[in-house]
């Protein structure tokens, strides 16, 4: 067997469970759908007794946890009763924790396994500092989405961020030790100036920022979609619906900056709608201004999926899923 992935498995669970595993090629999923034998290699073992079929991702980029569990059940039909584990290379603490929600099992090597069906829940190395924030401010979150979308430059400089998006000096440098607290990024004093720079590539600090960035929405609106919306643009399932192939919600979903929201509250009555009713606009009221990082009229990717990363939806997963696979990095 000369995949590397597997003889790290193979020391991982000896490490961990001092279990010597002997690990095959699965040859039962010759039948499978082209996509499935596309996007993953199977194999075979038994831990403890317990015959286990091995769901190799090949991809390099995390599959939303609906989509993985969809593709595990589309598999379990064809296992016999085996229990089914998904393995990956490195996978984000963010989608660590919805695989737990959806039962799936899993090991990434050397960092953690979740197989319920043994009582097992390794978490080695996902301990958070207590000096880090649980998540990141507002302005800390916009000085990330800068750099993660508009960042053609890899130097930031806090100057230069706190005059561009109307945030104080003092504000910004707060934001900058937060996102240095997380091991995001490095922080440096050049003469009287300070200045950041990520650690490592833009998808890296993505997946690491995940766990402390927060969705952008702070409360939802909704009026009749006659009123006119001033700076409104296109943002939860209204902007999915641009960035893939789901299909245009009924109900237009439209973000606004904080100020505009207060201003729709103190001239219509707000409350007495609901998104139950026909011909409403959904407002969400964001924390930042939306427009500050939209294309044209949509909101940013990055934004949109917080705002939308919670919901069961499958068909929104799958849509979510697709919108990242094309993120221009």
């Amino acid at each position: 067997m000369n995949d590397p992935l597997i003889e790290e498995i193979m020391a991982y669970i000896k490490n961990t469970l001092a279990v010597a595993l002997v690990i095959k090629s699965w040859n039962g999923g010759l039948d499978l759908p082209f996509f499935l034998k596309e996007q993953y290699a199977f194999y075979q073992t038994e831990i403890t007794t317990m015959p286990c079929i091995l769901m190799v991702s090949k991809d390099k980029q995390d599959a939303t946890p609906a989509l993985v569990r969809k593709h595990i059940d589309l598999l379990r039909p064809k296992t016999s009763g085996k229990e089914i584990i998904y393995v990956r290379k490195e996978l984000s603490s963010f989608n660590r924790k919805r695989l737990i929600e959806h039962k799936v099992c899993f090991i990434i090597p050397g960092n953690q396994m979740y197989i319920p069906f043994l009582g097992v829940d390794f978490r080695e190395h996902f301990k958070t500092l207590r000096s880090q924030p649980e998540t990141l401010s507002p302005s800390a979150q916009v000085v990330i989405l800068h750099a993660l979308l508009k960042g053609q430059q890899k130097i930031l400089r806090l100057n230069d961020l706190a005059k561009q998006y109307g945030y104080s000096v003092m504000t910004i440098s707060r934001a900058f030790s937060e996102i240095e607290s997380l091991g995001l990024a490095e922080v440096t004093i050049q003469g009287r100036k300070r200045e950041m720079i990520l650690k490592g590539t833009k998808q890296e600090v993505w997946k690491k920022a995940l766990d402390f960035l927060r969705t952008p929405v702070i409360h939802r609106l909704y009026l009749d979609q006659s009123v006119i919306v001033p700076n409104g643009i296109y943002a939860g399932l209204s902007a999915l619906a641009r960035y893939s192939s789901l299909a245009e919600s009924s109900n237009p979903v439209l973000a606004v900056k904080s100020s505009t929201g207060r201003s729709l509250t103190l001239k219509y009555r707000t409350d007495e709608l609901s998104i139950k009713d026909l011909h409403v606009h959904e407002i969400e009221v964001w924390s930042y201004d939306p427009k500050l990082f939209a294309d044209a009229d949509v909101v940013d990717r990055l934004s949109l999926f917080l705002s939308l990363c919670d919901e069961k939806d499958e068909r929104v997963e799958a849509a979510l899923g697709q919108m990242m696979k094309e993120m221009p990095w």
